[in-house]
């Protein structure tokens, strides 16, 4: 049986759509998004501050360069932007003459290339893809997909974990960090529960991987070989992606939605929307920061 844990409220916060959790090792603080509201939010532990960063479009990640600029994957591509809420410089276009496209999830790998996904508004199947972005330019990876979310690399760094959310799966790719190639993608853990979609995701030091299933008001461990091993309850449904960090890097902290909740849903689930948190027994991945060439 695997090992249940409950997490607590880190903030209450009203997010339409929380995502993509990003800690600041060098500051001790945590980033985030709330992609329908346009939305940077900054987490600080220490005194339980948060601050909202307002963009003038929707905003589906934020990740810190090596001078902690801040780099957002924002609808019409990547920019680099300022804490005053401007998109001040375009590293990146991304499907620029496409409005029915956004960006959602982007992470950094361990070389500092980052790697963003895209969907449609209104969830056309097989329109997205996910691509990768490094000093050679961006260029578009694994095409034909639906929702590109969660990312994540393998203990070794040989593999890359990638979830297509309606597929209900973690796939995983052989992967070469130095070329930026991805080559062999296959199952890694399927999901079968009507209603549970498997979103954003972190890893463990002991190659864990941490799913966030939107829908099924948990976020789920499983070890390298896809078996599950720990699973973490919220009091809320609608939980969307996770990250470590903390001072020894323990902690879990978990962003969720109250993404077109009516107000009986909400009624159910006044937390919806808010930051939470939970100790564990393992020392998560530090968020990989980009590492810019255009400076």
């Amino acid at each position: 049986m695997p090992t249940v844990l409950t997490a607590e409220l880190a903030v209450e916060l009203d997010c339409d759509l929380g995502e993509g959790p990003f800690w600041d090792d060098v500051k001790q603080e945590l980033y985030f998004v709330d992609i329908t509201n346009k939305q940077v939010k900054l987490f600080t532990p220490s005194d339980l501050s948060e601050k909202t960063i307002q963009f003038d479009q929707e905003v589906s990640a934020v990740i810190l360069d090596q001078d902690s600029q801040l780099i957002v994957a924002a609808r019409d591509g990547v920019f680099v932007a300022s804490r005053d809420g401007k998109l001040n410089t375009l590293l990146a276009p991304i499907e620029p003459d496409d409005a029915s496209i956004r960006t959602n999830d982007a992470k950094c790998d361990s070389t500092g290339r980052m790697w963003v996904g895209t969907m449609a508004f209104d969830f056309t199947p097989g329109v997205a893809a996910l691509y990768s972005l490094d000093s050679r330019g961006i260029k578009e990876v694994v095409p034909v997909l639906t929702i590109a979310n969660g990312m994540g690399w393998s203990k070794d760094q040989k593999s890359m974990y990638f979830i297509d959310s309606p597929t209900g799966r973690v796939d995983i790719f052989d992967c070469d960090l130095q070329s930026g190639e991805l080559k062999n993608r296959r199952p890694l853990i399927s999901f079968h529960v009507p209603g549970e979609i498997p979103d954003g995701l972190t890893t463990d030091e002991d190659g864990g991987i941490w799913v966030a299933f939107f829908g099924g008001g948990e976020v789920r461990r499983f070890d390298p070989s896809g078996e599950l091993t720990h699973v973490v309850t919220l009091p809320v449904k609608q939980v969307t992606s996770c990250c470590f960090g903390g001072k020894d890097m323990s902690e879990l902290f978990i962003t969720t939605a109250r993404y077109a909740m009516n107000s009986e849903a909400l009624a159910k689930e006044p937390l919806a929307g808010s930051l939470f948190k939970v100790s564990t027994s393992f020392k998560g991945s530090k968020s990989n920061r980009y590492e810019r060439t255009d400076k």
